[in-house]
């Protein structure tokens, strides 16, 4: 038996295999006796079928198995000698066998090509400052007040900054009358829909009334298929409800975890300058991965990009029966940035393995701390389950790549202290 490796590509390796038919007596004879012991025919006993009729009827099978074996032997012993590792299954791409001569195949396994990143030290992006304005604060502070509001019902006509609570009872668009969903009840915050012509309309409306509205949808609008489009809408008014704001005292501050308006307004101050920050330096990051990526081109297993591409298509998957093979329109669709996602982590992982960029346990605690916060639960008891599910390695590999996407931004003095 002899296999010799060739280089088809960066990506791919071809194994070409010799197999005397001398060298499948052994292994053929040792499937057969396993069939013998395993097999029953009509009028013969579990292991006393004669060995004439187990070939008869399954000698082709057993063949097929035993050279399958001698197959994936070789091919494993070679790549380990070779030092591949192989990425996805291999492919059988060549096969001969007349059962006299020499069994000939051609088997190709794909591999991740080595690769070597220059220029990841200094790229020239680097993270720019940030600062957060007041009218940011006090839109952010609106917001949270409105997430806390209640609506109250109101005996008035609808105005600005109301709720308007009706059903459709027709619509028409472009003069062609639409299906009405089977829950026909709407709740409009007046001033604040993507359909203003709608909201004029129900301004000045009161419970029980029935209304005709005429507008033109914006040109702008979110949904692509109502865009300058005209609607003529009849609804029935069922409520009219006025926004009602919580009131800032103790108990409420207490109940939000705050100690007063002022910490609050401070909490969110920091919050959107966070917010800000990180926006900046994953911007900054992703220009700089481009720079690298262009710099140093590679190329990337088609199994790869295929198991990512799976594997997005199906992480919110329940049970086996509901994963999905890609499509071909999905394939294409996807590839580019499968490709730049296995590109990055790649990078990423050498840049760490070369700087020695390892988190420390100070920050693995760190993150914890930040995800206990989140989650409000016990840092020790978040600590205890990651340590216990083994998830604390994968926090650990997802600290490092992070460490690495900082260090080709100047942010360093984190990795340096794990050198």
């Amino acid at each position: 038996m002899s296999v010799e490796i060739k280089e088809t590509s960066a990506t791919v390796r071809t194994l070409e295999i010799t197999i005397p038919q001398a060298d499948l007596t052994a292994p053929f004879e040792k499937k057969l006796g396993q069939y013998k012991k395993q097999v029953s025919m009509k009028g013969f006993r579990q292991g006393m079928v004669p060995k004439a009729m187990i070939l008869k009827q399954f000698g082709g099978a057993i063949r097929q198995e035993a050279v399958d074996e001698v197959v994936n032997k070789l091919v494993q012993e070679a790549l380990k000698n070779a030092n591949i590792i192989p990425v996805g299954q291999m492919k059988v791409v060549d096969f001969k066998d007349d059962k006299e001569n020499d069994i000939a195949l051609k088997v190709e396994v794909e591999m991740d090509p080595e690769i070597d990143i220059k220029g990841y030290a200094d790229t020239g992006v680097t993270v720019p400052e940030t600062a957060v304005h007041e009218e940011e604060v006090k839109e952010e502070y609106d917001r949270l007040i409105q997430m806390w509001s209640k609506d109250e019902h109101v005996d008035r006509a609808a105005a600005k900054g109301d709720v308007v609570v009706g059903n459709y009872l027709e619509v028409v668009i472009d003069g062609e009358k639409q299906e009405l969903p089977e829950n026909k009840e709407f709740r409009s915050l007046l001033g604040q829909s993507a359909s203003p012509g709608f909201d004029e309309g129900l301004t000045g409306a009161t419970a029980g009334e029935t209304k005709e509205i005429n507008f033109k949808y914006p040109d702008d609008h979110k949904d692509e298929r109502y865009r300058g489009k005209t609607a003529q809408f009849k609804v029935e008014i069922t409520d009219v409800r006025a926004i009602v704001p919580p009131t800032m005292d103790e108990e409420f501050c207490k109940q939000i975890g705050v100690k007063d308006v002022e910490e609050l307004k401070q909490n969110l101050a920091e919050g959107l300058a966070n917010q800000k920050q990180d926006a900046a330096k994953n911007k900054a990051i992703n220009e700089a991965l481009d720079k690298i990526i262009e710099a140093n081109p590679f190329e990337v297993p088609k199994a790869r990009v295929y198991d990512l591409i799976k594997w997005t298509l199906n992480r919110n998957a329940q049970s086996e029966k509901d994963v999905v093979e890609p499509t071909e329109e999905q394939l294409n669709g996807l590839t580019p940035e499968a490709i730049r996602e296995i590109k990055k982590h790649r990078i990423l992982d050498f840049i760490a393995t070369k700087e020695k960029i390892k988190p420390s346990q100070a920050n693995v605690d760190e993150r914890l701390k930040q995800m206990a916060a989140a989650y409000h639960v016990d840092f020790e008891t978040l600590k205890g389950h990651f340590r216990q599910s083994g998830r604390i390695n994968q926090l650990r590999d997802e600290l490092r790549v992070q460490m690495a996407a900082d260090f080709i931004v100047g942010i360093r003095p984190a990795a340096e202290e794990n050198k």
